[in-house]
């Protein structure tokens, strides 16, 4: 199999998009930024805030004669929350996983990537999924039965309303819809579904005629999950895998000048060497959001060494 190059994707939006601000038209200039750039759809705005497209669409073009402060509020809830989860930096891992993804997309294979928790999986897979339409991302909080996962699929790839009669005919239904327009399935959380569950995605995938690539995002307990005997087919059908590694220092001074700071660099290799003994990138991100409460609270520009020395008093050891 020939090596697929590295996709580097431009991430420039969303290092630059500010944590908080109270301002806004600087919010309603961010999403209307992230929408022309493809980072976020109006669905996605649509899902948290309960408005509708052409509402949300009018507002951010100053057109919308409704009660625009209620909008604001809404869309100021939605814009941290997403700039709380997505902002990301394009380290090694990001790009690792993004190639792996492309390369089960083009060869219609099933990938596994690995790694431990809070190493950015699902972020940097989110986002691919983001960014290409043929992706689409399935998140499985609560999937306890095959049955919830083929809805959970359904969903993803926008066939809701077809899913009707037996599971039998539920499969059938992504199963046709894969047959007109293939997609990639990413499956997060792969290792938190029952052997019997993840059987399911053997039908999906295809045997002979794969109608479909599935990128399987788990830690590193999915490997005695797959010894289950009814998992032989789909162990088999994992073609790619991937084991992704720590975030390297260089990577993390990218993410803390995600924030205004003025640190020095002994306290980036601190908190460096805090987030490594802890959950990598998701306590790196962690205290760099602490510490910019501190500087909030103090009525600071910038986080300094003494915000982040705070902020670790908020957070578990």
């Amino acid at each position: 199999m020939t090596a697929m190059p590295q996709e580097a994707t431009k991430l420039a939006l969303i290092g630059n998009a500010k944590f908080a601000t109270d301002k806004p038209n600087e919010i309603r200039a961010q999403l209307k930024s992230l929408l022309d750039a493809g980072e976020i759809r109006l669905r996605d705005i649509e899902r948290i805030t309960s408005y509708k497209g052409p509402t949300i669409s009018q507002h951010l073009a100053d057109k919308y004669e409704g009660d625009k402060e209620k909008l604001d509020d809404a869309l100021m809830r939605f814009y941290r929350s997403w700039i709380a989860k997505n902002a990301i930096v394009q380290t090694r891992v990001v790009e690792d996983i993004h190639s792996i993804m492309l390369l089960a997309w083009r060869r219609k294979e099933i990938a596994l990537i690995r790694g431990k928790f809070g190493r950015g999986k699902s972020k940097a897979a989110s986002r691919f999924a983001a960014l290409h339409e043929f992706a689409v991302f399935v998140e499985l909080s609560g999937i306890t039965s095959p049955t919830e996962l083929l809805h959970r699929v359904a969903e993803a790839l926008n066939i809701e309303s077809q899913m009707t009669g037996s599971r039998g005919d539920k499969l059938a239904a992504i199963i046709r819809s894969l047959q007109r327009n293939p997609r990639l399935i990413v499956i997060d959380e792969a290792d938190e579904l029952r052997p019997r569950t993840l059987a399911l995605l053997r039908d999906i995938h295809g045997e002979r005629t794969e109608r479909c690539a599935i990128v399987l995002i788990a830690t590193e307990r999915f490997d005695n999950i797959l010894k289950n005997p009814e998992l032989g087919y789909l162990r088999r059908r994992i073609t790619i895998k991937r084991d992704i590694g720590e975030l390297a220092l260089d990577e993390a001074r990218a993410i803390c000048r995600m924030w205004p700071t003025s640190i020095s660099n002994d306290s980036i290799k601190e908190a460096y060497s805090w987030s490594s003994r802890h959950f990598g990138v998701a306590s790196l991100v962690n205290i760099m959001m602490r510490a910019y409460d501190v500087m909030q609270l103090k009525g600071e520009e910038k986080i300094d060494d003494d915000c982040m020395d705070e902020a670790y008093a908020y957070l578990m050891d």
